[in-house]
Protein backbone atom coordinates (compact mmCIF):
# COMPACT_ATOMS: atom_id res chain seq x y z
CA UNK A 1 0.00 0.00 0.00
CA UNK A 2 1.32 3.23 -0.64
CA UNK A 3 2.09 6.20 1.17
CA UNK A 4 -1.02 8.06 3.02
CA UNK A 5 -2.11 11.07 1.05
CA UNK A 6 -2.31 14.38 2.60
CA UNK A 7 -6.10 15.13 2.04
CA UNK A 8 -6.21 18.36 3.68
CA UNK A 9 -3.37 19.33 1.44
CA UNK A 10 -4.63 18.02 -1.60
CA UNK A 11 -8.18 19.33 -1.78
CA UNK A 12 -7.17 22.95 -0.64
CA UNK A 13 -4.93 22.92 -3.23
CA UNK A 14 -7.50 21.85 -6.35
CA UNK A 15 -9.82 23.95 -4.66
CA UNK A 16 -7.66 26.95 -5.20
CA UNK A 17 -6.73 25.97 -8.58
CA UNK A 18 -10.11 25.83 -9.81
CA UNK A 19 -10.96 29.23 -8.70
CA UNK A 20 -7.90 30.36 -10.14
CA UNK A 21 -8.72 29.34 -13.53
CA UNK A 22 -12.53 30.14 -13.02
CA UNK A 23 -11.16 33.40 -12.76
CA UNK A 24 -8.74 33.62 -15.44
CA UNK A 25 -11.27 32.04 -17.79
CA UNK A 26 -13.94 34.80 -16.93
CA UNK A 27 -11.26 37.85 -17.02
CA UNK A 28 -10.35 36.57 -20.85
CA UNK A 29 -13.81 36.49 -21.40
CA UNK A 30 -14.58 39.77 -20.62
CA UNK A 31 -11.36 41.29 -22.70
CA UNK A 32 -12.83 38.93 -25.47
CA UNK A 33 -16.23 40.45 -25.80
CA UNK A 34 -15.37 44.01 -24.96
CA UNK A 35 -12.66 43.18 -28.24
CA UNK A 36 -15.56 41.71 -30.24
CA UNK A 37 -17.53 45.14 -29.50
CA UNK A 38 -15.13 47.71 -30.51
CA UNK A 39 -14.34 46.35 -33.75
CA UNK A 40 -18.11 46.25 -34.37
CA UNK A 41 -18.82 42.71 -34.24
CA UNK A 42 -21.96 43.23 -32.02
CA UNK A 43 -24.02 46.01 -31.70
CA UNK A 44 -25.86 48.39 -29.13
CA UNK A 45 -28.58 50.56 -29.16
CA UNK A 46 -29.09 53.30 -26.11
CA UNK A 47 -32.87 53.99 -25.42
CA UNK A 48 -32.88 57.39 -23.84
CA UNK A 49 -35.94 58.05 -21.35
CA UNK A 50 -38.52 60.62 -22.94
CA UNK A 51 -38.91 62.53 -19.47
CA UNK A 52 -37.04 62.26 -16.38
CA UNK A 53 -37.33 61.21 -13.22
CA UNK A 54 -38.34 65.05 -11.65
CA UNK A 55 -41.18 67.08 -12.74
CA UNK A 56 -38.54 70.60 -12.10
CA UNK A 57 -35.64 68.51 -14.60
CA UNK A 58 -37.37 68.95 -17.51
CA UNK A 59 -39.95 71.83 -16.93
CA UNK A 60 -39.76 75.06 -18.95
CA UNK A 61 -41.91 76.48 -15.75
CA UNK A 62 -40.81 75.06 -12.32
CA UNK A 63 -42.96 75.34 -9.28
CA UNK A 64 -40.92 75.93 -6.57
CA UNK A 65 -42.04 76.42 -2.99
CA UNK A 66 -39.99 77.28 0.36
CA UNK A 67 -39.70 76.03 3.60
CA UNK A 68 -39.03 78.56 6.59
CA UNK A 69 -38.80 77.53 10.12
CA UNK A 70 -37.06 78.87 13.62
CA UNK A 71 -37.84 77.04 17.11
CA UNK A 72 -38.32 79.76 19.13
CA UNK A 73 -40.39 83.03 18.78
CA UNK A 74 -37.98 84.73 20.48
CA UNK A 75 -36.42 88.10 19.18
CA UNK A 76 -32.97 86.65 18.70
CA UNK A 77 -34.42 84.20 16.18
CA UNK A 78 -36.83 86.70 14.74
CA UNK A 79 -34.36 88.14 13.02
CA UNK A 80 -33.18 84.76 11.62
CA UNK A 81 -36.86 83.77 10.58
CA UNK A 82 -37.62 86.76 8.61
CA UNK A 83 -34.17 86.45 6.69
CA UNK A 84 -34.73 83.18 5.44
CA UNK A 85 -38.22 84.37 4.21
CA UNK A 86 -36.78 87.07 2.37
CA UNK A 87 -33.69 84.81 1.02
CA UNK A 88 -36.02 82.27 -0.39
CA UNK A 89 -38.06 84.94 -2.27
CA UNK A 90 -36.15 86.67 -3.66
CA UNK A 91 -34.04 83.52 -5.02
CA UNK A 92 -37.95 82.06 -6.52
CA UNK A 93 -38.96 85.37 -7.87
CA UNK A 94 -35.05 86.23 -9.18
CA UNK A 95 -35.13 83.17 -11.18
CA UNK A 96 -36.91 82.88 -14.72
CA UNK A 97 -37.14 79.18 -14.55
CA UNK A 98 -38.92 79.45 -11.47
CA UNK A 99 -42.56 79.91 -10.72
CA UNK A 100 -43.32 80.77 -6.91
CA UNK A 101 -45.64 78.58 -5.16
CA UNK A 102 -45.64 79.77 -1.48
CA UNK A 103 -43.65 80.30 1.23
CA UNK A 104 -44.54 77.65 4.00
CA UNK A 105 -43.54 78.70 7.57
CA UNK A 106 -43.05 77.62 11.17
CA UNK A 107 -42.27 80.27 13.49
CA UNK A 108 -41.56 79.46 17.27
CA UNK A 109 -42.05 75.52 16.47
CA UNK A 110 -39.84 72.64 17.05
CA UNK A 111 -38.57 70.59 14.22
CA UNK A 112 -38.34 67.51 16.82
CA UNK A 113 -41.99 66.31 15.55
CA UNK A 114 -44.25 67.47 12.62
CA UNK A 115 -47.64 67.22 14.55
CA UNK A 116 -47.66 70.68 15.17
CA UNK A 117 -45.97 71.98 12.31
CA UNK A 118 -49.11 73.24 10.62
CA UNK A 119 -46.91 75.73 7.62
CA UNK A 120 -45.15 72.05 7.09
CA UNK A 121 -48.46 69.90 6.69
CA UNK A 122 -50.03 72.35 4.29
CA UNK A 123 -46.44 71.65 2.13
CA UNK A 124 -46.69 68.43 1.85
CA UNK A 125 -50.11 68.25 1.46
CA UNK A 126 -50.07 70.60 -1.78
CA UNK A 127 -47.14 68.43 -2.98
CA UNK A 128 -49.24 65.45 -2.91
CA UNK A 129 -52.14 67.44 -4.44
CA UNK A 130 -49.04 67.90 -7.46
CA UNK A 131 -49.13 72.03 -6.91
CA UNK A 132 -44.84 71.56 -6.41
CA UNK A 133 -42.45 70.41 -8.40
CA UNK A 134 -39.33 71.70 -6.23
CA UNK A 135 -39.07 72.83 -2.34
CA UNK A 136 -36.31 74.82 -1.03
CA UNK A 137 -35.48 75.01 2.41
CA UNK A 138 -32.14 76.29 4.21
CA UNK A 139 -30.81 72.98 5.87
CA UNK A 140 -31.67 69.40 7.03
CA UNK A 141 -31.86 70.70 10.37
CA UNK A 142 -34.96 73.67 9.27
CA UNK A 143 -36.18 70.73 7.68
CA UNK A 144 -36.76 68.50 10.50
CA UNK A 145 -34.93 67.21 13.76
CA UNK A 146 -36.41 64.16 13.88
CA UNK A 147 -34.76 61.58 11.56
CA UNK A 148 -37.95 59.25 11.40
CA UNK A 149 -40.14 61.86 10.51
CA UNK A 150 -37.12 63.82 7.76
CA UNK A 151 -36.46 60.29 6.04
CA UNK A 152 -40.54 59.41 5.80
CA UNK A 153 -41.39 62.84 4.45
CA UNK A 154 -38.31 62.16 1.94
CA UNK A 155 -39.57 59.04 0.80
CA UNK A 156 -43.46 60.06 0.26
CA UNK A 157 -41.74 62.75 -2.02
CA UNK A 158 -39.50 60.99 -3.74
CA UNK A 159 -42.78 57.90 -4.16
CA UNK A 160 -45.47 60.48 -5.81
CA UNK A 161 -47.08 60.25 -9.31
CA UNK A 162 -44.52 63.16 -9.93
CA UNK A 163 -41.54 63.43 -7.45
CA UNK A 164 -41.19 66.00 -5.60
CA UNK A 165 -37.32 67.23 -4.99
CA UNK A 166 -35.84 69.21 -1.90
CA UNK A 167 -33.28 70.88 -1.99
CA UNK A 168 -30.94 71.63 1.00
CA UNK A 169 -28.76 75.04 0.23
CA UNK A 170 -26.47 75.25 3.46
CA UNK A 171 -25.74 71.06 2.67
CA UNK A 172 -25.53 71.28 -0.99
CA UNK A 173 -27.65 68.38 -1.62
CA UNK A 174 -30.63 67.75 -3.34
CA UNK A 175 -33.35 64.85 -2.82
CA UNK A 176 -33.19 63.73 -7.17
CA UNK A 177 -29.89 62.66 -6.82
CA UNK A 178 -30.43 59.32 -5.38
CA UNK A 179 -26.35 59.36 -4.08
CA UNK A 180 -27.35 61.51 -1.35
CA UNK A 181 -29.72 59.35 0.60
CA UNK A 182 -27.08 57.84 2.51
CA UNK A 183 -25.44 61.56 3.31
CA UNK A 184 -28.86 62.58 4.36
CA UNK A 185 -29.77 59.92 6.62
CA UNK A 186 -26.35 60.50 8.38
CA UNK A 187 -27.33 64.35 8.37
CA UNK A 188 -30.90 63.78 9.90
CA UNK A 189 -29.31 61.58 12.47
CA UNK A 190 -26.74 64.25 13.74
CA UNK A 191 -29.55 67.18 13.56
CA UNK A 192 -31.63 64.79 15.75
CA UNK A 193 -28.49 64.63 17.78
CA UNK A 194 -27.79 67.90 17.78
CA UNK A 195 -31.35 68.41 19.01
CA UNK A 196 -31.17 65.98 21.85
CA UNK A 197 -28.20 67.57 22.97
CA UNK A 198 -29.41 70.96 22.98
CA UNK A 199 -32.42 69.80 24.91
CA UNK A 200 -30.09 68.70 27.55
CA UNK A 201 -28.05 71.99 28.06
CA UNK A 202 -31.69 73.84 27.63
CA UNK A 203 -32.96 71.96 30.44
CA UNK A 204 -29.82 72.12 32.75
CA UNK A 205 -29.82 75.72 32.19
CA UNK A 206 -33.58 75.68 33.62
CA UNK A 207 -32.92 73.75 36.36
CA UNK A 208 -29.79 76.08 37.31
CA UNK A 209 -31.68 78.81 37.38
CA UNK A 210 -34.87 77.41 39.17
CA UNK A 211 -32.66 76.73 41.92
CA UNK A 212 -31.14 79.94 41.83
CA UNK A 213 -34.54 81.67 42.35
CA UNK A 214 -33.78 83.23 38.49
CA UNK A 215 -36.07 81.70 36.48
CA UNK A 216 -38.96 83.51 34.70
CA UNK A 217 -42.36 81.39 34.87
CA UNK A 218 -44.98 81.97 32.52
CA UNK A 219 -47.62 84.36 33.25
CA UNK A 220 -49.66 83.81 30.08
CA UNK A 221 -52.60 81.94 31.71
CA UNK A 222 -51.81 83.49 35.64
CA UNK A 223 -54.98 85.59 36.34
CA UNK A 224 -54.25 88.45 38.20
CA UNK A 225 -50.27 88.94 37.31
CA UNK A 226 -48.08 90.06 34.38
CA UNK A 227 -45.17 91.00 33.15
CA UNK A 228 -43.77 94.47 32.67
CA UNK A 229 -40.96 95.52 30.19
CA UNK A 230 -38.17 94.47 32.60
CA UNK A 231 -39.78 90.96 32.95
CA UNK A 232 -40.70 91.80 36.27
CA UNK A 233 -44.29 90.32 38.15
CA UNK A 234 -46.70 92.96 38.55
CA UNK A 235 -50.38 92.77 39.46
CA UNK A 236 -53.04 93.30 37.27
CA UNK A 237 -55.53 95.16 39.58
CA UNK A 238 -58.92 94.63 37.90
CA UNK A 239 -57.86 90.54 37.45
CA UNK A 240 -56.78 90.61 41.18
CA UNK A 241 -60.52 91.54 41.99
CA UNK A 242 -61.62 87.68 40.20
CA UNK A 243 -58.83 86.52 42.33
CA UNK A 244 -60.07 88.00 45.70
CA UNK A 245 -63.66 87.36 44.88
CA UNK A 246 -62.81 83.42 44.52
CA UNK A 247 -60.86 82.97 47.57
CA UNK A 248 -63.42 84.97 49.89
CA UNK A 249 -66.28 83.21 47.98
CA UNK A 250 -64.58 79.64 49.34
CA UNK A 251 -63.87 80.80 52.62
CA UNK A 252 -67.28 82.18 52.89
CA UNK A 253 -68.58 78.51 52.18
CA UNK A 254 -69.48 78.61 48.37
CA UNK A 255 -68.41 75.49 46.59
CA UNK A 256 -66.05 75.68 43.52
CA UNK A 257 -69.00 74.86 40.94
CA UNK A 258 -70.70 77.29 42.77
CA UNK A 259 -68.56 79.68 42.13
CA UNK A 260 -67.56 79.15 38.65
CA UNK A 261 -71.17 79.45 37.91
CA UNK A 262 -71.53 82.77 39.71
CA UNK A 263 -68.41 84.19 37.49
CA UNK A 264 -69.73 82.82 34.36
CA UNK A 265 -73.22 84.22 34.93
CA UNK A 266 -71.63 88.06 35.65
CA UNK A 267 -70.16 87.25 32.03
CA UNK A 268 -66.29 87.24 33.83
CA UNK A 269 -63.93 85.70 30.89
CA UNK A 270 -61.89 82.88 32.35
CA UNK A 271 -58.42 82.85 32.29
CA UNK A 272 -58.27 81.66 28.75
CA UNK A 273 -60.62 83.91 27.58
CA UNK A 274 -63.88 81.54 27.69
CA UNK A 275 -66.82 82.43 28.39
CA UNK A 276 -67.68 79.99 31.23
CA UNK A 277 -65.67 78.81 34.21
CA UNK A 278 -65.24 75.24 35.23
CA UNK A 279 -65.00 74.20 38.42
CA UNK A 280 -61.41 72.32 38.05
CA UNK A 281 -59.92 76.17 36.63
CA UNK A 282 -61.14 77.35 40.36
CA UNK A 283 -59.88 74.85 41.95
CA UNK A 284 -56.46 75.18 40.54
CA UNK A 285 -56.37 79.15 41.06
CA UNK A 286 -57.39 78.39 45.00
CA UNK A 287 -54.07 75.67 44.69
CA UNK A 288 -51.58 78.20 43.02
CA UNK A 289 -49.05 78.68 45.17
CA UNK A 290 -48.21 82.01 42.75
CA UNK A 291 -51.54 84.15 44.69
CA UNK A 292 -49.57 84.24 47.87
CA UNK A 293 -45.94 85.47 46.32
CA UNK A 294 -44.62 82.54 46.19
CA UNK A 295 -43.78 79.74 43.47
CA UNK A 296 -42.78 76.03 43.09
CA UNK A 297 -40.73 75.42 40.05
CA UNK A 298 -41.03 71.88 38.40
CA UNK A 299 -44.46 70.50 38.92
CA UNK A 300 -44.17 69.56 35.48
CA UNK A 301 -41.12 67.77 33.76
CA UNK A 302 -40.62 67.39 29.27
CA UNK A 303 -40.11 63.41 29.41
CA UNK A 304 -39.54 62.99 25.97
CA UNK A 305 -37.43 65.96 23.77
CA UNK A 306 -39.19 64.47 20.46
CA UNK A 307 -42.60 64.76 21.92
CA UNK A 308 -42.38 67.79 24.23
CA UNK A 309 -45.26 66.22 25.88
CA UNK A 310 -45.21 67.45 30.07
CA UNK A 311 -46.14 65.05 32.67
CA UNK A 312 -46.31 65.91 35.93
CA UNK A 313 -43.26 65.52 38.89
CA UNK A 314 -44.19 62.74 40.85
CA UNK A 315 -40.99 62.41 43.17
CA UNK A 316 -38.90 62.12 39.89
CA UNK A 317 -36.84 65.29 39.66
CA UNK A 318 -35.96 67.47 42.62
CA UNK A 319 -38.57 70.66 43.19
CA UNK A 320 -37.72 73.96 44.16
CA UNK A 321 -40.17 76.39 46.32
CA UNK A 322 -39.15 80.34 46.45
CA UNK A 323 -41.02 82.10 49.15
CA UNK A 324 -41.74 85.80 48.62
CA UNK A 325 -40.71 85.68 45.13
CA UNK A 326 -43.36 88.43 43.49
CA UNK A 327 -45.67 90.58 45.01
CA UNK A 328 -48.38 88.76 47.07
CA UNK A 329 -52.85 89.32 45.58
CA UNK A 330 -54.07 86.97 48.70
CA UNK A 331 -52.82 87.24 52.09
CA UNK A 332 -50.39 83.96 53.64
CA UNK A 333 -53.02 83.83 56.42
CA UNK A 334 -55.94 83.65 53.97
CA UNK A 335 -54.15 81.11 51.29
CA UNK A 336 -53.12 78.47 53.77
CA UNK A 337 -56.88 78.44 55.58
CA UNK A 338 -58.04 77.72 51.65
CA UNK A 339 -55.19 75.16 51.70
CA UNK A 340 -56.53 73.49 54.75
CA UNK A 341 -60.41 74.14 53.24
CA UNK A 342 -59.54 71.98 50.36
CA UNK A 343 -58.09 69.06 52.15
CA UNK A 344 -60.13 68.40 55.24
CA UNK A 345 -63.39 67.35 55.02
CA UNK A 346 -64.71 70.47 55.30
CA UNK A 347 -63.06 71.25 52.24
CA UNK A 348 -64.73 68.12 50.60
CA UNK A 349 -67.95 69.78 52.28
CA UNK A 350 -67.36 72.71 50.03
CA UNK A 351 -67.15 70.73 47.34
CA UNK A 352 -70.46 68.68 47.48
CA UNK A 353 -72.46 71.59 48.71
CA UNK A 354 -74.63 71.65 45.45
CA UNK A 355 -75.70 67.92 46.43
CA UNK A 356 -76.90 68.75 50.08
CA UNK A 357 -78.80 70.98 48.86
CA UNK A 358 -81.24 68.56 46.92
CA UNK A 359 -80.86 65.96 49.22
CA UNK A 360 -81.37 67.59 52.09
CA UNK A 361 -84.80 66.92 54.57
CA UNK A 362 -85.60 67.60 58.10
CA UNK A 363 -87.68 65.78 60.42
CA UNK A 364 -89.25 66.72 63.50
CA UNK A 365 -90.37 64.50 66.38
CA UNK A 366 -94.15 64.22 66.72
CA UNK A 367 -94.27 62.37 70.36
CA UNK A 368 -93.27 61.94 72.95
CA UNK A 369 -90.86 64.22 75.81
CA UNK A 370 -88.61 65.16 72.46
CA UNK A 371 -91.91 66.46 70.76
CA UNK A 372 -91.00 69.19 69.23
CA UNK A 373 -87.58 68.65 68.32
CA UNK A 374 -85.71 68.28 65.31
CA UNK A 375 -83.24 65.23 64.75
CA UNK A 376 -79.70 66.11 63.75
CA UNK A 377 -76.94 64.15 62.43
CA UNK A 378 -73.98 63.93 63.76
CA UNK A 379 -71.71 63.83 60.26
CA UNK A 380 -73.12 66.41 58.97
CA UNK A 381 -70.48 69.06 58.06
CA UNK A 382 -70.97 73.06 59.62
CA UNK A 383 -72.50 73.84 56.41
CA UNK A 384 -75.21 71.44 56.52
CA UNK A 385 -76.00 72.63 60.40
CA UNK A 386 -76.12 76.14 59.42
CA UNK A 387 -78.55 75.39 56.45
CA UNK A 388 -80.47 73.02 59.37
CA UNK A 389 -80.51 76.14 61.22
CA UNK A 390 -81.57 78.11 58.82
CA UNK A 391 -84.54 75.40 57.77
CA UNK A 392 -85.92 75.38 61.51
CA UNK A 393 -85.95 79.36 61.39
CA UNK A 394 -88.32 79.29 58.76
CA UNK A 395 -90.26 77.08 60.12
CA UNK A 396 -90.35 78.87 63.17
CA UNK A 397 -91.54 81.59 61.49
CA UNK A 398 -94.31 79.97 59.44
CA UNK A 399 -95.67 78.92 62.80
CA UNK A 400 -95.74 81.98 64.04
CA UNK A 401 -97.78 83.77 61.11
Amino acid sequence: MARKLDAERIEQARHQSQRTDRREQEKQHIRETIERNRKGERKVTVIMPERKEYAYQEAAKVRVAAYCRVSTAEEAQAGSFEMQVQHFTSEIESNPMYEMVKIYTDEGISGTSVDKRKGFLEMIEDAKAGKIDLILTKSISRFGRNIVDILTTLRELSDLPSPVAVNFESEGINTSDGKNRLIISILSALAELESQQKSIAIKEGIRYRMQEGLYKFTVRNTIGYYRDYTGRVKIEPAEAEIVHYIYDSFVEGASVQEIADALTKQGIRSPKGMERWNSSTIRSILKNEKYCGDVLYQKTYTKDYLTHKSVKNRDVLPQYHWENDHPAIIKREQWDKVQILLATKQGRGHRQIGEIKKKFTVARVKTGVLRGYFLLDANWTKDEREQFIKIIESVNDLENE
